[in-house]
């Protein structure tokens, strides 16, 4: 039997409890592969912050990227932000950890699948009547470099400091509330851009489906540029059909997702916020799933969108099938396509036999489950 290394970053919060569900059933699939699974713990969160002093050690950081893949479970707690973010805000996770893991490992592609099945109708705010039988399935792909999220602290450095002060670019870290004027750099360069259309496209064309391409062309210059790169890559795949929507049309759309069954490309800022919006109008955050991948070197890290949920911690009620599913995103990227299939299968079935954990069930539900337990059943249902 093959063997594979993959990180692990158990996470912050109800993160851990999800993580052992989702980490055992992506071992017990992987052997329909032939593939023996190790995980290696890599601490991030403010859980490595009480063992090591640190939010991201160095260590961790070291073993993710020499085995370039990296199971994640979550980072951040808003009660530890707000205290001892408060006292030390560059080590609060979410920027430290998840930003750092994106630029360090050149995560360009953040693939967001969104499912919706029938069964799961009540969760979403559209009528029942307008869900297909066959369900509903998106997929968004967001640029995870560049943007807002990293342009100060890559552009800041080229600029003389005195410049900077006068136009009020700061980190967020380094904002107090008494500034006058602050302002941040938002970029993005046409390599990027080339390689992350070439990679959407090229998803595309693999799902067969068509590509909607998301920006705010009419007024930003920066989305003026992306409309162009995507039209200039267009014409590599004409077998693929692409129109570009803005993005005030896309919020509203978030809300008709049967019209919008295609590959969603968007930029890093708005994909974050229209992804968010999407799971929400399909049922919520539970079932996301999400990956982020380097397409020249395949590094790639596979995290769900569902949070930590910190006030669930120790409960046993975290749904963990947004993890389990993203499970599934990391057997097909190392190529265990049957354990992959497994799993998708195994949380359909589960699903469509009625059971449901509590952020998921439907009124006058008699099959909720906690954690552990929907666990058990979708561990179960891989033959």
């Amino acid at each position: 039997m093959q063997k594979r290394q993959i990180a692990l970053v158990t996470g912050d919060g109800a993160a851990p409890e999800m993580m052992l569900q989702a980490g055992r059933i992506a071992i017990h699939a992987a052997r329909r592969d032939n593939l023996q699974i190790e995980f290696v713990e890599a601490p991030m969160g403010w859980n490595a912050y009480h063992r090591f002093n640190d939010t991201t050690p160095p260590e961790s950081m070291k073993i993710i990227k020499d085995l370039g893949t990296v199971f994640f479970g979550g980072v951040g707690d808003p009660a530890l932000d707000s205290t001892l973010g408060f006292q030390f805000p560059k080590m609060k996770p979410e920027s430290r950890a998840l930003l750092a893991l994106r630029e360090e490992m050149g995560l360009l592609l953040n693939f967001r699948p969104m499912m919706l099945l029938k069964e799961l109708a009540h969760l979403s705010p559209l009528r029942a009547e307008l869900i297909p039988d066959g369900g509903i399935k998106t997929v968004f792909i967001r640029c995870l470099l560049q943007d807002s999220y990293f342009g100060t602290q890559n552009l800041r450095p080229h600029m003389p400091p005195e410049i900077a002060e006068r136009l009020g670019i700061k980190l967020k870290a380094e904002v107090t509330g008494h500034e006058e004027l602050v302002s941040e750099f938002s970029f993005y360069r046409k390599e990027c851009l080339e390689k992350y259309f070439r990679g959407a496209f090229s998803y595309a064309r693999k799902l067969g489906m068509p590509l909607i391409s998301v920006d705010k062309e009419n007024v930003m210059a920066r989305y003026a540029f992306w409309r162009i790169i995507a039209t200039r890559i267009s014409k590599e795949f004409p077998d693929v059909p692409c129109k570009h929507v803005l993005v005030d049309a896309m919020n509203a759309l978030l809300f008709s997702p049967a019209s919008l069954q295609a590959v969603i490309a968007c930029g890093n800022e708005q994909g974050d916020i229209l992804s968010d919006g999407a799971a929400a109008a399909i049922g919520g955050m539970g079932l996301m799933q999400s990956s982020a991948i380097n397409p020249e070197t395949m590094a790639a890290m596979f995290e769900s969108g569902a949070g930590t949920a910190p006030t669930l911690a120790g409960k046993d009620v975290a749904n963990p099938l947004g993890r389990i599913l993203t499970g599934a995103l990391m057997l097909e990227h190392i190529n265990a396509l049957n354990g992959a299939f497994a799993i998708r299968t195994a949380v359909e079935r589960a699903l469509k036999d009625g059971y449901r954990t509590a952020d998921i069930a439907e009124p006058g539900c008699a099959k909720i489950l906690g954690c552990r337990e929907m666990g058990d059943r979708v561990f179960h249902n891989i033959l």
